[in-house]
């Protein structure tokens, strides 16, 4: 059970920093000449992001492999659909069309840094210090 707990609080903090990365990359996202780097900051973004979720997993879950069904599916299905929603129903109209349209955009490159997190999390966490 406290393993469980675990991945859903991994999942939930994977969500909020979705949220936060829409955000931010939709604050660079106004017509300016920062549109020009923007997928640097897309791509800058989602580097960063493996490593928070790589960190994550390795002092979260541990070396466990079933950590990360356990994450990737509760995120994609529960999490990230309300949290979205939450914040669209937050912002106006035009702002929500940007969210939207960068979260479509650059959805699978944070889904793709999520995987890589989440595989090199496990792959570089110590086996036998987590196991109690």
């Amino acid at each position: 059970m406290k393993f469980l707990l675990k991945t859903q609080i991994l999942a939930i903090s994977i969500a909020i920093f979705w949220i936060v990365y829409l955000n931010v990359v939709a604050i660079f996202d106004r017509p300016s000449p920062i549109l020009l780097y923007l997928n640097w900051f897309v791509y800058g973004f989602a580097i960063l992001f493996a490593i928070i979720y790589l960190l994550l997993t390795k002092y979260i879950t541990g070396h466990k492999w079933l950590a990360i069904p356990l994450v990737i599916l509760p995120y994609l299905m529960i999490y990230k659909p309300i949290l979205e929603q939450i914040l669209l129903s937050l912002v106006n109209k035009s702002y929500g069309i940007t969210i939207n349209f960068l979260s479509l955009s650059t959805g699978s490159t944070h889904l793709m840094a999520i995987f890589i997190g989440l595989i090199f999390g496990v792959i570089i966490s110590n086996r036998y210090s987590r196991e109690q």
